[in-house]
């Protein structure tokens, strides 16, 4: 194992907070990692959100952040569509953080009364997703406009429990229209490659922390780095059991704190 990482790929919700409330232990543990002079990214699959309303929610939580140190599905999913295909007309289910983001770099979003100029159809956690915005996004890709997902987390964690995530969402038009989305967000390469450009480091120097077995695990396997699952999310420890080894974590940790105890003893 190796445990002298330059910079920790840090998940959000489940990892650091859950809802309005810091995972026992996490702002200390930042606050060590930093000490250390170790780098941190918080990346999460969340759309709903920028850069700049996840920095301040952490800072009211007592956890110091700036902007560059952030980045979401949202973000990498505007810039990835301008990359390869350029000003984009897209039909947003999303949340706003991406469209937003979308704003910033000039592409343009349609009503879903102009479903039929759409480009691409992104789809995120819209937790005003109704039936006409799932059918203006089902013509539109079934008439040729790219389908993208910022995520396809099926859940996220709450105080009182878990709510239905993007994944959801994503699974009624992939069902409907028969084709299968282009996906930004964590376990993909897209937004793992995004965050890696960031740190400007390669996957052996990195550790990928996560509270999600099919997400922020499988994101680090797929780029090659080490990984590291905390217990205080969606994923249990009886999870793991059964899984393939190429898939099981460097690391299995009640919380960031122990996570950063165990390695740095």
């Amino acid at each position: 194992m190796r445990r002298h990482y330059k910079a920790f790929i840090l998940d959000l919700d489940g990892c650091i907070y859950v809802g309005d409330r810091l995972t026992p232990g996490s702002d200390r543990a930042v606050e060590r990692l930093r000490e250390m002079g170790i780098k941190i990214i918080y990346l999460t699959n969340n759309s709903g959100y920028t850069s700049e309303e996840y920095c301040i929610k952490l800072r009211k939580l007592g956890i110091e952040c700036v902007e560059e140190h952030v980045l979401t599905s949202g973000e990498v999913a505007a810039s990835y569509i301008m990359e390869n295909f350029g000003k984009s007309k897209i039909l947003p289910i999303t949340g706003e953080g991406f469209k937003e983001y979308c704003r910033r770099i000039g592409h343009v979003l349609l009503p879903i009364e102009r479903w039929n100029e759409a480009e691409h159809v992104v789809v995120g956690l819209d937790r005003e997703v109704n039936y006409w915005k799932l059918r203006a996004g089902l013509r539109a890709i079934l008439t040729g406009a790219k389908f993208v997902a910022t995520n396809t987390d099926k859940t996220y964690p709450t105080p009182d429990g878990l709510d239905p995530g993007a994944g959801a969402i994503v699974a009624a038009l992939r069902e409907s229209s028969g084709i299968e989305p282009i996906v930004i967000g964590k376990p993909s390469r897209i937004i793992m490659e995004a965050a890696l450009k960031r740190l400007n480091m390669s996957p052996d120097e990195v550790l990928v922390v996560g509270d999600r077995v099919e997400t922020d695990i499988l994101a680090g396997k797929n780029v090659g780095a080490d990984t590291a699952l905390v217990l205080t999310g969606v994923s249990r420890r009886e999870d793991l059991i059964g899984l393939p080894p190429n898939i099981k974590p460097t690391y299995v940790a009640e919380n960031l704190l122990k996570l950063v105890e165990i390695i740095y003893a």
